[in-house]
């Protein structure tokens, strides 16, 4: 009895001893030691939110993460805030560094001083190791696999990544990702005119370029691997809202349902790899050694087989790596390409400017290495996408026992954390606009950027701990949105829901949709193409019309005896026309009537020259000139109906319209013909004769008040013209017709100032001059002010309710616009370029034509006496009546020669509709004949 209590006795004894022991290690590690590591760190000055009992901050933290997710983060919102809310609010209470609890057994110490980042990352002394996995679906998808890891193994598999993804091996892989990238594009065409989510197409295309590259395996299986890593990180998303406790009570209060997935889906993962390393084994079996390749497998299977038995790699070890490279070669190239895609469908202008690079250096071919190391641009827009949204958001290290960083002396198995996402977004570091995509920052390099200092860009590590695969990720980014741009411009979708969640990676949680409002740039070239022969057309026309037929031309008028000034490239003779006419009208001539060389000083100086008649170039347009009576003859009486009107330019069509003296159009010619002189017949003209007179009156009496002081009778005249015209001819005053005449007037200095001017772009409404504009304003004044007298006649007639619209000019017009038969009727545009033209007709040349003669009769004071004496004898001191002026013939003949020594209009021109023989001369059709 006294036996069984003694040893009932020790076993209570015992049972409490093991309790006790492991509740003051439990108590330890709960409590004891977080006091004791929180009190150390809190010595060197470090401080951090206190530790709660069994929980650490990992409630806190789990907290903000889900009150921050809650809201709708915005495209252009800093999400630093939102991703790493306790970090963010932290650092502001506590300071650049420092202590926090992720859970209830674990101590990280929060690094975001540049010096100490670049301190622990280059651990040159090697006091620092990779820390664990948080979680058991993080070791599923990354595995164990090691490169930074100290020793001779992680040398070994650094060694072999290296030798992997060198130089040589990235050209290599070039060919290789065009030809995926191109299926993936290919593939598009069939999603014209829908939405497409580019994060899920990246993530196939990065699958199939690693599993190419790095495992020479089909896409297909490789799609399959990454399949089951996807599924396991969104579980490892979803197992991230949960709170951690303590290992056993966490194992108490497991997922039975996730983490049988996550078994289920780590297995598939093993087993695919397990058929990767059985696949080369059974080609190695049969095959030369030299056959496994130069890829991350073959190497891996290479230096197995040549390693010593000792040496050689455990399954298990080789399944960790895969992991490694599977995971984070392609993870990390999906997300860079899916976030720099939406920045560029967000910023339309440097997606322009990338574009504009790549058709630059690329033009329609695929990428080659040469030009993607030229890439600054797109270089510039990488590195601000991988600022803004690195793909790891975190770096952590573990510290060895007796290690130190910057100052801190550290206790051992502490983890060390960097929050790159923090760094990146340190308006500190990058300024204010450092949430902002603004590729300019990096326009001269990463260590601009940077001012030097690497530890503030931390994309991809830093150090020996760089990640092995950055450079492939560049190039396989850098071609991969190269020859999307060749061919699609992208904007984003408005069901896009910016949703980005730290879980491994930054990764966006709904996807990334585009509108698919593409726009081929295949297209694009193909218009191109169709522009570049439309332009060889035109460059070909350009050069037919402007070299090769004036060439033509002047030796075939060459060949008949017709010389000429040479032509010029495009200009022909106007330059020498113009600096001719310039030079003449520079001084004042003589009192001579010898006109012509100051008025046509090219055809003066060219008739002595080539002879009578010459060919001249009035920029493209030949003209021959003719001065041969016979030859003018036979023009003007056009018997094969050879010779047209010429085309007027802009300036003349405005003065003239298309009435009577510019009309092509023979029957409207006509009409206007029939018009015209059915309203200066003879009995017009005699009923017109008291209006004259009594328009004269009034000019004389004016005279008479000027006795003995000078008159500028040119000015008389006009005014008297332009009176006369007015009443006789339009029924209006004399204030409406000088508005008229000062417009047409102003028009005419236009086209003196425009005369002899080549003009590229001519009769083209948007590509008009300052003259072309200020003309046209002074037309639609002018149309107006006659629609206006047309618009009172009109008035008056309505008004008396009759149809008589009177016997003038003006009334002969309106009453065929108002004929009873629509045939015979003339438009309202045809009236008004009908007193276009006899308000200058009338006007011009009455007026020119007195001014001369008046000057003739005060020079020649012989005939002045002999008109004077002829008008006496006929009219004696009465005013002159129709049946006497016939009488007059000795003013006939001033006149006459008057008309002969300033003639109005000096120079004609008709162009040749098709070929014609012109006396003994063949003229080519588009001749212009000048005379």
């Amino acid at each position: 009895m006294e036996h069984n209590l003694t040893l009932y006795g020790l076993s209570i004894l015992l049972i409490s001893f093991i309790v006790a022991y492991y509740l003051i290690k439990f108590l330890q590690e709960v409590w004891w030691k977080p006091m004791e590591i929180q009190h150390q760190l809190q010595s060197q000055g470090i401080k951090g939110p206190p530790y709660m009992f069994m929980d650490g901050n990992a409630t806190e933290i789990l907290e903000r993460r889900r009150n921050s997710l809650s809201r709708k983060i915005q495209l252009f919102d800093d999400m630093f805030p939102t991703l790493q809310p306790h970090i963010h609010l932290w650092t502001k209470i506590y300071g650049k560094n420092f202590l926090h609890w992720p859970d209830a057994r674990r101590a990280e110490l929060v690094v975001t001083e540049l010096e100490l980042v670049q301190e622990l990352l280059d651990d040159k002394e090697q006091s620092f190791s990779r820390p664990g996995v948080d979680t058991h679906l993080q070791k599923m998808i990354i595995g164990d696999g090691d490169f930074t890891s100290p020793g001779e193994k992680g040398a070994k598999f650094r060694k072999l990544a290296d030798q992997a993804f060198h130089d040589t091996s990235l050209n290599n892989m070039i060919p290789s990702i065009v030809q995926c990238v191109d299926g993936m594009l290919g593939k598009w065409k069939q999603y014209e005119g829908k939405e497409i989510d580019i994060f899920e197409e990246l993530w196939l295309l990065s699958a199939e370029v690693i599993s190419k590259t790095a495992f020479g395996v089909s896409s297909v299986k490789g799609q399959l691997i990454f399949d089951i890593f996807r599924k396991l990180m969104s579980l490892d998303t979803e197992n991230s809202q949960k709170v951690r406790f303590f290992p056993v009570i966490s194992m108490i209060f497991k997922d039975d349902e996730m983490d049988k997935e996550a078994e289920k889906l780590g297995k598939q993962i093993r087993i695919c790899c397990l058929e990767m390393v059985e696949k080369w084994h059974f080609k190695l079996a049969f095959e030369e050694k030299h056959c496994n390749g130069d890829d991350f497998l073959g190497l891996l299977m290479k230096d197995d087989i040549d390693s010593e038995a000792t040496n050689k790699i455990p399954t298990e070890e080789t399944i960790s790596h895969f992991k490694v490279i599977y995971s984070a070669g392609q993870a990390k190239t999906s997300v860079l390409l899916s976030w720099t895609m939406l920045l560029l469908a967000s910023h339309a202008d440097w997606q322009e400017k990338a574009r504009e690079e790549v058709i630059r250096l690329f033009g329609q071919e695929t990428p080659n290495s040469e030009g993607i190391s030229r890439l600054k641009t797109m270089s510039m827009i990488i590195n601000e996408s991988l600022r803004l949204y690195p793909p790891i958001v975190n770096a952590g290290r573990k510290a060895k026992k007796g290690t130190t960083l910057g100052k801190l002396i550290l206790p051992a198995n502490i983890d060390v954390h960097v929050p790159i996402l923090a760094i990146h977004h340190d308006p500190k570091l990058w300024g204010k606009d450092a949430h902002v995509f603004n590729p300019e920052r990096f326009s001269n390099g990463v260590s601009a950027a940077t001012k030097d200092d690497p530890a503030a860009f931390l994309p991809f590590g830093l150090g020996r701990q760089t990640c092995v695969g950055a450079d492939v990720a560049s190039i396989e980014a850098k071609i991969t949105l190269s020859m999307i741009l060749q061919r699609y411009s992208f904007t984003l979708s408005p069901n896009y829901v910016h949703s980005p969640i730290d879980s491994l990676l930054l990764w966006p949680q709904h996807g990334i949709q585009y509108r698919r409002q593409w726009f081929l740039l295949e297209t694009m070239a193909f218009l191109s193409s169709i522009f570049l022969c439309f332009f060889i057309l035109v460059l070909v026309r350009i050069i037919y019309k402007c070299l090769w037929a004036p060439i033509r031309l002047q030796y075939l008028m060459s060949s008949q005896g017709i010389k000429g000034p040479p032509y010029k490239f495009i200009y022909g003779n106007t330059k020498e026309i113009f600096n001719m006419k310039t030079k003449s009208m520079s001084s004042p001539m003589d009192l001579s009537h010898d006109l012509l060389p100051r008025i046509q000083p090219h055809i003066h100086t060219w008739r002595k020259l080539y002879g009578k008649n010459f060919l001249i170039w009035g920029g493209i347009d030949p003209q021959l000139v003719i001065t041969e009576p016979e030859l003018i003859r036979e023009i003007f009486s056009n018997k094969v109906g050879a010779y047209r009107k010429p085309k007027f330019d802009n300036f003349v069509k405005k003065l003239l319209g298309d009435g009577l003296v510019a009309t092509e159009d023979l029957d409207k010619w006509l009409k206007l013909r029939k018009l015209a002189n059915h309203a200066f017949h003879a009995e017009s003209l005699k009923e017109m004769i008291p209006a004259m007179i009594e328009s004269m009156e009034p000019v004389l009496e004016k005279w008479r008040t000027l006795k003995g002081k000078e008159i500028d009778v040119y000015e008389e005249f006009r005014h008297l013209t332009s009176e006369i015209i007015s009443r006789t001819a339009f029924g209006s005053s004399y204030l409406e017709g000088k508005n008229i005449f000062d417009m047409m007037t102003q028009l005419g200095f236009y086209i003196f100032k425009n005369d002899g001017k080549v003009r590229f772009f001519k009769d083209r409404k948007y590509f008009q001059t300052a003259d072309e504009i200020e003309s046209d304003k002074i037309e639609q004044s002018l149309r107006e002010t006659i629609m206006s007298i047309v618009k009172k006649r009109e008035d008056g007639v309505k008004m008396a309710k009759t149809d008589d619209f009177g016997r003038d000019f003006l009334g002969s017009l309106l009453k065929v616009h108002h004929a009873a038969e629509i045939k015979s009727r003339i438009s309202v545009d045809n009236i008004v370029d009908e007193c276009k033209t006899f308000y200058l007709a009338g006007h011009e040349t009455i007026s020119s034509a007195l001014t001369w003669t008046v000057l003739l009769l005060a020079i020649h004071t012989d005939w002045q006496e002999k008109a004077r004496k002829e008008v006496f004898e006929v009219y004696g001191q009465e005013n002159p009546k129709a049946e006497c002026i016939p009488k007059l013939k000795n003013l006939t003949m001033i006149i006459n020669e008057t008309l002969r020594l300033y003639s109005p209009v000096h120079l004609f021109i008709r162009k040749v509709a098709k070929e014609v023989k012109l006396g003994e001369l063949k003229l080519p059709a588009d001749t212009s004949s000048m005379y």
